[in-house]
């Protein structure tokens, strides 16, 4: 059941990839591809097994010729949004006449538009030596032939490159936002990237925790059962078994990560004290290497579930999107007041009931979103997405969320959405410390904007959207989530 919702996943998250890299590509956009090239590092490291990919134009500005390459096992990628003929000749022209085939033995033009049906293998041919080959069929690949791969994968697999698709997704979505030159009539634009303030430092330290040890004491102390499925699973309860609940903090090559000062907080249980380090954030912020700025994407999510979790909004265990909790135990309906041009009030959750048997629940509706962090510029952003999340139990998926989910989309107009987004930023913004005060090292500001003309109003907020009336009495009662 779960490969089957994984797979579904990745098909619709790939192809909403494509159709925006073909919006950006036909607005002339066709540098995204500069966007994306760190962002689907991990993604061909899992499909081809290449740990030493890295983006070689960290290494030389504007590398000539292909973007990404592994030197240990000698495979290098071109990233394209451009699908044509020429484009890959240009490519092969240039790793020929640079002779790269002495340090890789293959290259893939990696395309994130649809390929072509077919391409000129005699054309190519032209361009080759005796030194090198290069196949149209095999080595012109898309975002088709990458989720192909992908299908290969062991499932923990498949989902964690689910994941870095939705944060391409995300990025995809901002590159266009922050770019767009499309407005034909004066307006103000709002975009769905809201300001951050990162931390100032990043705190780090070698873990000293034995994995058999902290499993034996969690099933004895903690009544756990089963086995742990990941690092971050036996590291989270071996903070447990010192009483230390925080989840703002990232693992990573027997490494803790965290903005909050390792030293002087209960994270210093499962440490090395005398291996703490203090970094500065830029550290990872412009670090080459994209395992670091992956490492601090990590810690904004992280410290971000952290925040949200005393404001009742939860994090989902496998797909990552927030979603709004009740505030107390038999809550059946949370509205949060926020503040836009006016006052206004939003329902994020409400318990629905069924038409034919009012004494029973169909399911619980909670307002969600999506957040990724991307560097723009300089600059850092989280992207908001809204939408809505359907449970049949106030956690679990419903198995009628899709269908349920469907239905509500449709009543939404691009008001309501905008209207969400900016009701989201408010409620970021509003979470944690003051703004000068050490108890909330992530800060969120304002709603990055265009203002290129005369004001939009958006006094509009309850009823741009109206929460669906489902009319079928669909329950999960007695059915698995």
């Amino acid at each position: 059941m779960r490969q089957l919702e994984v797979e579904n996943q990745l098909r619709d998250v790939v192809s909403r990839i494509i159709v925006q890299v073909e919006l950006a590509t036909a607005q002339g956009r066709t540098d995204i591809n500069l966007a994306l090239e760190d962002a689907f590092i991990p993604i061909l490291k899992s499909v081809f097994n290449l740990p030493h990919l890295i983006n070689l134009n960290r290494k030389q500005k504007n590398f000539p010729g292909i973007d990404l390459g592994d030197d240990h096992d000698r495979v290098a990628f071109q990233v394209t949004s451009t699908t044509g003929l020429e484009k890959v000749k240009f490519t092969i022209g240039q790793f020929m006449s640079r002779s790269y085939y002495n340090t890789f033995d293959e290259l893939y033009v990696l395309m994130l538009c649809k390929k072509q049906a077919s391409y000129s293998q005699s054309a190519v041919n032209a361009l080759l030596t005796e030194d090198f080959s290069f196949n149209c069929t095999k080595h012109i690949i898309d975002l088709s032939d990458i989720l192909r791969m992908v299908a290969g994968l062991r499932l923990t697999a498949q989902e964690r490159v689910l994941i870095e698709f939705r944060h391409i997704l995300g990025e995809v979505d901002a590159f266009i936002s922050i770019r767009s030159e499309t407005v034909e009539a004066p307006t103000a634009i709002t975009t769905n990237l809201q300001e951050i303030r990162l931390p100032e430092a990043v705190y780090v330290a070698d873990l000293t925790i034995d994995d058999k040890a902290v499993i034996a004491r969690a099933k004895a102390e903690l009544n756990y059962k089963g086995y742990a499925k990941s690092r971050r699973a036996v590291v989270k309860m071996a903070l447990l078994l010192n009483d230390v609940q925080t989840d703002a903090w990232v693992c990573h090559d027997n490494k803790l990560f965290s903005f909050t000062d390792i030293e002087a907080s209960g994270l210093v249980s499962i440490v090395d004290e005398g291996t703490i380090e203090r970094l500065d954030v830029s550290d990872l912020a412009e670090s080459d290497e994209s395992d670091n700025v992956n490492i601090l994407k990590q810690l904004l999510l992280a410290e971000t579930r952290q925040m949200l979790k005393a404001r009742n909004v939860r994090s989902h265990p496998k797909e990552g999107f927030f979603f709004f909790m009740p505030n107390e135990d038999a809550q059946e309906l949370r509205k949060e007041a926020w503040v836009g041009k006016a006052s206004a009030t939003r329902t994020v959750y409400v318990v629905k009931y069924q038409k034919k048997d009012p004494d029973k629940v169909a399911h619980h509706q909670h307002f969600s979103f999506d957040l990724t962090f991307s560097n723009l510029g300089g600059a850092w952003f989280a992207q908001i997405v809204p939408s809505w999340y359907y449970s049949y139990d106030g956690f679990k998926r419903s198995n009628w969320h899709d269908k349920l989910l469907s239905k509500q989309k449709r009543l939404e107009l691009n008001l309501s959405v905008r209207n969400a987004v900016r009701f989201v930023a408010y409620f970021l913004s509003n979470t944690g410390g003051e703004e000068d005060s050490d108890e909330a090292p992530l800060r969120f500001g304002p709603l990055l904007e265009f203002d290129v003309g005369e004001e939009v109003d958006d006094d509009f907020d309850e009823g741009d959207a109206p929460l669906a009336d489902y009319d079928d009495d669909a329950t999960d009662e007695g059915m698995a989530a």
